[in-house]
């Protein structure tokens, strides 16, 4: 029987984070199908800011190149990849329209092939999408409804799909992840040296908060410039680290408003180095819209500080009151404020919560993410062959 072979388009690219996903799909796949990933150096440079040695890779890629057009303020993509995809049986593209590759690969069903999409089932940048963006949701709902699989990434993104009309047999939840194994294992290396860290930094006695993401509208950084000037005034003892790439504007009204003394920005971090300021951090404070971030944060037994909110990405429902602050979509700076520097002070409460942290997300493992995605690839494939 000849091997059935996949090819996998999704984040127009291979972000670092998910190489280690691919690998486990590989190790624990069945012999009968094989998979190939699209992959393009430069688009992982250009979002992630890193170059990855594709030379080590244990798993099958597809090199590609990615043009670019830029309609107002949104960055449309194209790749090639869906004119050469005949030689497979199953292909899973992002459930994204921004890609038109994407949307584009649905027209392989009609030649017979199987399709698949994988991703957030909606873009949950925004509550309610109208005009172009409401066409756009409506066309990921009609294709992926016409699919023969979706793989979401949480539990919610499985029942809002289902919601859509999606026949549930057909929708395969992963629990998306990061490598939270490893980054525990760097935690529980080096957590006896967390006193000693901070004093190398001169932040002995202070108290730490850290901010990593990219710096723009959708992070709030001006609600949190005025979180932390308030919570300077409380107490000069708190500092704050922030780690990321963007308008570094944020970072001139921080000095203005706090001192310089009183941040550390870091920009751009490695994915070597960035432990380093989860380890010795008191608190991870992130106003905007979350994502895998504070899953990081939980395996440092860092407890995040968030605001709920309608349009966060999907990863939130690892969130809940017994491992993060989590504080009313109308909070204000100085309540916000206020749920930090109590949380701090009361250290039960602090050391409570920190207990709670790593147990709430010690079954989201790669290795489980991998094996959920092989049992759709196999479900996909085994309705295949029995039509």
């Amino acid at each position: 029987m000849a091997v059935k072979r996949v090819l996998i388009a999704h984040q127009s690219t291979i972000p670092h984070y998910r190489v280690r996903f691919y690998q486990e799909v590989e190790r624990l796949r069945p012999t009968w199908w094989d998979f190939t990933v699209i992959y393009d150096a430069n688009e992982t440079q250009k979002q992630f800011f890193l170059e990855l040695d594709h030379q080590t890779f244990s798993f099958n890629i597809k090199h590609v190149r990615t043009h670019e057009l830029k309609v107002g303020h949104r960055r449309l993509v194209f790749q090639t990849f869906p004119f050469t995809s005949w030689p497979y049986d199953l292909i899973v593209v992002g459930n994204s329209i921004h890609n038109l590759s994407y949307p584009l690969t649905y027209l392989w069903r009609v030649l017979g092939k199987s399709i698949a999409y994988w991703g957030q089932g909606r873009d949950t940048s925004v509550e309610h999408a109208s005009g172009l963006k409401g066409i756009s949701e409506k066309a990921k709902i009609w294709l992926t409804r016409r699919s023969d699989g979706f793989f979401a990434y949480t539990k919610s993104v499985h029942d809002f799909m289902v919601q859509q009309g999606l026949n549930e047999h057909k929708i395969f939840t992963l629990y998306n992840t990061i490598d939270t194994e490893k980054l525990r294992s760097i935690f529980e290396e080096h957590i006896r040296s967390r006193d000693d860290y901070k004093k190398s930094e001169g932040l002995d006695g202070k108290k730490v908060l850290l901010f990593v993401g990219r710096l723009n509208k959708r992070k709030r950084l001006d609600f949190l410039i005025e979180t932390f000037s308030i919570l300077r005034r409380k107490d000069p003892q708190y500092h704050l680290i922030v780690i990321g790439g963007g308008d570094t504007s944020y970072i001139t009204q921080l000095e203005e408003r706090c001192g310089k003394d009183t941040i550390s920005y870091k920009g751009f971090v490695s994915e070597e180095d960035i432990n380093y300021y989860y380890m010795i951090s008191d608190l991870y404070i992130f106003p905007g819209a979350v994502g895998l971030g504070p899953i990081q944060a939980l395996c440092f037994d860092l407890t995040p500080a968030v605001i709920d909110s309608p349009i966060h990405n999907p990863e939130y429902d690892y969130l809940n009151e017994d491992n993060a602050i989590i504080c009313h979509p109308e909070v204000s700076p100085e309540a916000y404020a206020e749920a930090i520097d109590t949380h701090l002070q009361d250290t039960e409460q602090w050391n409570r919560v920190r207990a709670q942290a790593w147990p709430s997300i010690r079954h989201l493992t790669v290795e489980n993410m991998a094996k959920n995605f092989v049992h759709g690839i196999n479900t996909i494939l085994g309705s295949e062959r029995s039509r």
